[in-house]
C-alpha cells in the first residue's frame, strides 16, 4: 500500500504476490491429493487385512474391488490399482 500511495510502480510486486498465491494454491492442491491417496491406500489395506491369507482361486469381486486396469506390453504386463499403485510384471 504505501508504494501504490506513494505513485510508485508496483506491477512487479503484485506478480510476485500472484505468483506465491499460484504457490499456495499448487501446494495445498498436492496435499489434498496426498491426503486421498493416503486414504485410498488405508482403505485397501483395511479390505485385505479382512480377507483370507490365501487366494486359493480366482475372485473377480476381488479383482474389480483392488485393479483399475491392466495394460499388456509385448514382454510384460503392468498393473494399476485403484489405489493409485503401479506394478510390472515380466512374462
Amino acid at each position: 500500500m504505501k508504494i501504490a500511495n506513494a505513485k510508485k510502480d508496483y506491477t512487479g510486486l503484485a506478480k510476485r504476490v500472484e505468483k506465491l498465491r499460484n504457490e499456495k494454491e499448487k501446494i495445498l492442491l498436492d496435499l489434498s491429493e496426498e491426503k486421498n491417496e493416503q486414504s485410498r491406500l488405508m482403505e485397501l489395506e483395511e479390505f485385505l487385512d479382512n480377507q483370507e491369507l490365501e487366494i486359493e482361486r480366482y475372485d473377480e469381486d476381488l479383482v474389480r474391488k483392488l485393479i483399475e486396469k491392466i495394460v499388456v506390453y509385448e514382454e510384460k504386463l503392468k498393473v494399476m490399482f485403484k489405489s493409485g499403485i503401479e506394478i510390472y510384471i515380466n512374462k
